[in-house]
């Protein structure tokens, strides 16, 4: 499968480049970062066959325009999204598959999970997420703590660190008066979330159009 990446020179990109080039089952097509050029996108976009984007909003929005002209599939792992934003993106569904998640390891979205499944067994506890990431990134809370605050289906009290290079470490914390539980997860390397989006990529690339999240492809694969 060949692959372009959009925010290629980034740090998540940079990762997901050198899996691919090891990989022998995905070939890159190119990448993009803030140097190129759009007549340099247009052609990435075209001798590729899914697009992997970790980028800025503004990049993904360039990169979707042509996906979406060419008839691309399109993965993005940016964060920083506006509502308005989301609204456009689902629009550009209508013409491609996209899936957006603001994390892709297996892990997180398991908590998420059990997040759901707890949520009115918890509904009387104090909760709260501590969201800690490196100190170059520049969402806060990042959209992991939001994913994570949505599953639970009611606000959290959040508190966003960001520290040295720390690839991201989430705890959620629900305590009443006599005990305290504690859902966490902690990402070793950058590799986890890049493998998951290459997981997904091979899952979405023969999907027909909409917009789908890590949900629907864990669904599929391991039925939760």
């Amino acid at each position: 499968m060949k692959v372009g990446i959009i925010g290629s020179t980034g740090r998540m990109g940079a990762v997901l480049t050198d899996l691919i080039l090891s990989s022998e089952n995905f070939d890159l097509s190119g990448g993009i970062s803030s140097k190129n050029s759009r007549e340099d996108l247009e052609n990435v976009v075209k001798e590729s066959e899914i697009l992997i984007d970790f980028s800025t909003p503004i990049a993904t929005f360039d990169a979707l325009e042509v996906a979406v002209r060419h008839k691309k599939a399109f993965i993005t792992g940016t964060t920083g999204f506006s509502v308005e934003d989301m609204v456009k993106m689902r629009g550009y569904a209508r013409s491609i598959p996209i899936l957006h998640a603001s994390n892709f390891s297996l892990g997180i979205q398991l908590i998420g999970l059990l997040l759901e499944k707890s949520a009115n067994a918890l509904s009387d506890f104090d909760f709260a997420i501590i969201d800690k990431h490196h100190n170059r990134k520049k969402d806060a809370p990042s959209g992991t703590a939001l994913f994570l605050e949505n599953q639970a289906g009611r606000k959290a009290q959040i508190v966003s660190l960001r520290l040295g290079n720390i690839f991201g470490e989430h705890s959620c914390e629900f305590a009443s008066e006599n005990e305290v539980l504690t859902f966490s997860h902690s990402a070793l390397n950058r590799r986890v979330f890049a493998e998951g989006a290459l997981n997904c990529a091979h899952w979405l690339v023969d999907r027909g159009a909409g917009f789908y999240s890590m949900r629907d492809y864990l669904s599929e694969k391991i039925g939760v």
